[in-house]
């Protein structure tokens, strides 16, 4: 078994530096070879961008939320006239209220059936306020072209907005100074390169294969416990799971010790929606009883993520849903129906994540969406595991 894995860049830092680097520089900046698909299509996508302004081309951004959102605000405030579109997917998910404040302050911006027509222009507004509650991408956005417009103050809705800790990351990631409601200045560091929400499979991973040896160890390189990624929380959470996390030259090393999973474990996901596929698969697996708070927009998400879940790990585990919960206990293997396991991903990244963790038994029909944000992980899993 591979027990040195080398993690994808982190797809939410490379897509915000590319953003500040256009807006400061005017043009696109390098992306690595084995980058994810959603970092390559949103430096595609700059790249028809930087061709075009003054005239406006079409900009696809594929199943890529971030660039859907930031794009929007890039665009109208980018001479041209633009149409952003993507997959049908995406065209359904939330964008309304990014769209309702750009036009509030002089943005023309219609939608279409192909998608958004946008005709690029000057804006100006030294302050705004943005309705977060189905996205904190929407503040993100508009902190990303600030300079463009001469923002200075920026308010959002609710208080407190789901995914947080993500406005935090791109005003770190952003050399201007913009006042954020009332959140303190950011000053945690980046970190090393490497992505949390791809690491948590390898913490899972390692509780799930603790069952059939004495101890389970990964060193995951490029990855950093002093991380400013909202996702870094999990080195916390596993370890109420049994993972020890520890530093070192290259990255962290994990190693999953015995634990008594008897007592209910419940995690509030409200600034972490990615991690529960991952973690709903873990504790039908182990088994454990965890229980998800505030999952309300992980509907959201590249899939109705909450009810596909539900739907397919209900042969292995008793779910409770709420219109803002989740409780998964995972059921005994004498209960479970025979292998093989036929998964559906429904094109969601963070699904395929998550029915991996159920081994050579598991078929899933589109592991190809994995490339999304962590396009080693099948071939890592073929060659190692």
């Amino acid at each position: 078994m591979k027990t040195a894995i080398t993690l994808p860049r982190c797809k939410s830092v490379i897509i915000r530096q590319m953003f500040v680097h256009f807006v400061l520089k005017g043009d696109v900046m390098p992306i690595e070879a084995d980058d994810c698909d959603d970092v390559r299509v949103t430096h595609d996508a700059l790249c028809v961008v930087c061709d075009s302004v003054g005239r406006g081309s079409t900009v696809n951004v594929g199943e890529c939320g971030a660039a859907y959102r930031f794009l929007m605000a890039l665009l109208a405030v980018t001479p041209g006239i633009w149409l952003l579109t993507g997959s049908p997917r995406l065209l359904q998910r939330p964008m309304e209220e990014l769209v309702e404040t750009l036009c509030s302050i002089g943005g023309r911006i219609t939608r279409t059936g192909a998608g958004w027509r946008i005709e690029g222009r000057a804006l100006s507004a030294e302050r705004l306020t943005i309705d977060c509650r189905r996205t904190s991408q929407y503040a993100s956005a508009l902190l990303l072209v600030a300079p463009k417009m001469g923002l200075r103050e920026l308010e959002f809705l609710p208080e407190k907005v789901p995914s947080q800790p993500y406005i935090q990351l791109t005003r770190l990631c952003t050399p201007w100074h913009v006042k954020v409601g009332d959140l303190p200045e950011p000053d945690g560091p980046l970190g090393r390169a490497g992505d949390w929400s791809a690491a948590l499979f390898w913490y899972a991973n390692a509780v799930i294969c603790r069952k059939r040896q004495d101890a389970v160890s990964y060193e995951l390189r490029n990855l950093s416990l002093q991380s400013a990624q909202g996702d870094a929380v999990i080195a916390g959470w596993f370890a109420r799971l049994g993972v020890e996390s520890e530093e070192t030259e290259t990255g962290v090393r994990i190693t999953a010790r015995e634990m008594n999973l008897a007592e209910p474990l419940r995690f509030d996901v409200a600034d972490h929606p990615d991690v529960v596929p991952v973690l709903a698969a873990t504790a039908a697996l182990l088994p454990a009883d965890i229980t998800f708070l505030h999952t309300r927009n992980l509907q959201y998400k590249e899939s109705d993520r909450v009810r596909h879940l539900a739907e397919q790990l209900a042969p292995f585990a008793d779910i409770e849903r709420t219109e803002d919960s989740m409780r998964v206990r995972g059921l005994a293997r004498d209960r479970w129906p025979a292998p093989p396991y036929v998964f559906h991903t429904l094109h969601d990244h963070r699904l395929a994540m998550a029915f991996l963790l159920f081994g050579e038994d598991a078929r899933i029909d589109d592991p190809g969406c994995l490339s999304k944000s962590f396009p080693q992980l099948s071939d890592i899993l073929q060659c190692d595991m």
